[in-house]
């Protein structure tokens, strides 16, 4: 964001929670809108949100723009400004068209929530998402793109897209915004195809890591093991009961480091990997820290993975 508008809207009626205004900020290249509903437009309620919810999220504009009034023309709010580097300019006095943008913004924003508060006006802070998701979704007539598509490249989906599928992409020969449009959507088209790529690797990475770390020893069919099952009980301590059960065997080596394994008892299979088992020994069952990483065995095609509460091996 470059440059934004800033603007308080209200007051309205004392919600549920307390709030009475809308702090609004909207950028002008991308159109894109924000409103945060707020108790009052004390020039430090007004430079928290905006720090906290705006310029945490999206980065610190380059421009701050706003009309006279105190809090934004306040000492808290210039030092703020100072501090984070942004350039403020304000309105001349008595002359809103200054800053059309927002002024535009607000009749649309307390329009619609006219209308879906005309009942109830208690909660209207409720029910400014929503009227954000429609104004960001909505092609505007200067740039004829959505502020949500100059803004991330894409188009946020909507609940008609869930049913008509999402609209074409507009046709339009010209415009720095669409043209910005294009750029920005190639360079993040690069950039989500890298991190994919990298994400991939680093999950090979992780997992031939993993493997190499893995604790224990290789199993060939028909070997007996203990199976590590960390399984509460209710009433009993997890931290003074033997986690392991055996002894199971070993029915096949589906890769390096994972097994399909019989367990004991009723004898149902399930595909364990390598560091929740340990050789068995009927009187020298694993210590308890040992094996205790990963989920829970998962079953083998139409098997459960459920298995009954270890008991102490004997």
């Amino acid at each position: 964001m470059e440059r934004v508008g800033v603007d308080i809207l209200g007051p309205f009626p004392v919600t549920d929670s307390g709030n009475r205004y809308v702090l609004v900020a909207m950028d002008y290249f991308t159109k894109w809108p924000e409103a945060y509903a707020v108790p009052d437009q004390s020039a430090t309620t007004t430079a928290e949100r905006l720090v906290e919810e705006m310029f945490a999220r999206f980065g610190v504009p380059a421009e701050l723009h706003s009309d006279q009034g105190r809090n934004f023309e306040s000492q808290v709010f210039g030092e703020v400004c100072r501090r984070l580097g942004v350039n403020k300019t304000r309105t001349t006095p008595l002359h809103p068209q200054s800053d059309g943008l927002v002024e535009r913004f607000n009749r649309t924003l307390a329009t619609q929530l006219a209308i879906l508060t005309s009942q109830h006006q208690r909660d209207w802070d409720r029910h400014l998402p929503l009227v954000l998701w429609s104004y960001r979704t909505a092609v505007q007539e200067s740039s004829q793109c959505t502020p949500a598509a100059l803004m991330f490249g894409r188009e946020l989906r909507t609940p008609v897209d869930l049913v008509f599928g999402a609209p074409p992409e507009p046709e339009i020969a010209g415009g720095k915004e669409m043209d910005y449009f294009r750029r920005l959507k190639d360079r993040l088209q690069v950039v989500h195809d890298y991190t994919r790529q990298a994400q991939a690797n680093s999950g090979i990475r992780q997992k031939r890591a993993y493997d190499t770390r893995c604790q224990g020893q290789d199993f060939i069919p028909g070997d007996k093991v203990w199976i590590y099952c960390p399984v509460r009980k209710k009433g009993v301590s997890p931290k003074l009961r033997s986690h392991w059960q055996g002894p199971g065997e070993v029915l096949d080596r589906l890769s390096e480091v994972v097994y399909r394994v019989r367990m004991p008892g009723q004898g149902r299979k399930v595909v364990l990997h390598r560091d929740r088992l340990s050789p068995y020994q009927p009187l020298a069952p694993p210590s308890v820290g040992e094996g205790d990483g990963g989920s829970p065995p998962q079953a083998d095609q139409g098997v459960s993975p459920q298995v009954a509460p270890p008991a102490s091996p004997k």
